[in-house]
């Protein structure tokens, strides 16, 4: 019997199912194979979409495409260019609006709310990144920065980097956020003795140094509310 998405009956097809039954009445595969259109001369679109879901030797389903690297995807039989690029596109719209979601409710002075936008933002990262929030004097957000991308254990920045961005956006205070990949968002001594030299820098500048956050998996760390700052 051919796997062709024309000989599927009607009400299984994943566009008609959607539209007689809704939206959510679709599968993860079906919904994904909404996405993709097409399967291969050998395979329904919604076989090629099972085959994607589990093709991640440890995260398998929807959590799998989100540690699927373009290479990964065309390595799939039936995945070209096009349909990598339809699934990356699916993935990072799916990150930018959890993130905006949760920028949305973040707080100056709300560790808690800073640390969960950041877990989203760096959920799938496997390499150490710093990030900068820079606040005006009436505590309003006014830039957001990536400011290194280190190992997966390690990651640095010189308190001279921060300090020309702060200057640049004439920033009155300023957040560090760093992940550690390993889960664990416990502070290193090199965490520890690098954020005092950055406060006391930013006090000699008045450019304040409100908080450092570290987020691991699912829990936080600020270094202000440890009394370390």
């Amino acid at each position: 019997m051919s796997n062709l998405i024309k000989d599927i009956a009607d009400c299984e097809r994943p566009y008609e199912k959607a539209i007689s039954n809704g939206i959510a009445s679709l599968n993860d595969a079906e919904l994904l194979a909404v996405i993709l259109r097409s399967g291969t001369k050998s395979e329904s679109s919604i076989d090629l979409s099972n085959k994607i879901l589990n093709a991640h030797n440890v995260h398998k389903g929807l959590n799998g495409l989100f540690f699927m690297r373009r290479e990964d995807l065309l390595n799939i039989k039936g995945v070209g260019n096009t349909k990598a690029t339809q699934i990356l596109a699916l993935t990072e719209l799916s990150k930018r609006i959890n993130e905006t979601k949760l920028k949305n409710d973040i707080c100056y002075n709300n560790p808690e709310k800073i640390a969960a936008y950041y877990m989203e933002k760096c959920k799938y990262l496997t390499k150490e990144r710093v990030y900068i929030m820079l606040f005006s004097n009436s505590h309003m957000l006014i830039k957001e920065l990536l400011l290194s991308e280190g190992t997966v254990s390690s990651s640095s920045v010189s308190p001279r980097e921060i300090f020309i961005e702060a200057l640049k956006y004439e920033a009155v205070n300023f957040i560090l956020v760093h992940n550690h990949p390993s889960g664990s968002p416990e502070p290193s001594n090199s965490d520890i003795s690098a954020t005092i030299k950055i406060k006391e820098a930013g006090r000699i500048m008045d450019i304040n140094l409100s908080d450092h956050i570290i987020v691991g998996n699912g829990c936080y760390i600020s270094l202000a509310e440890r009394g370390i700052i």
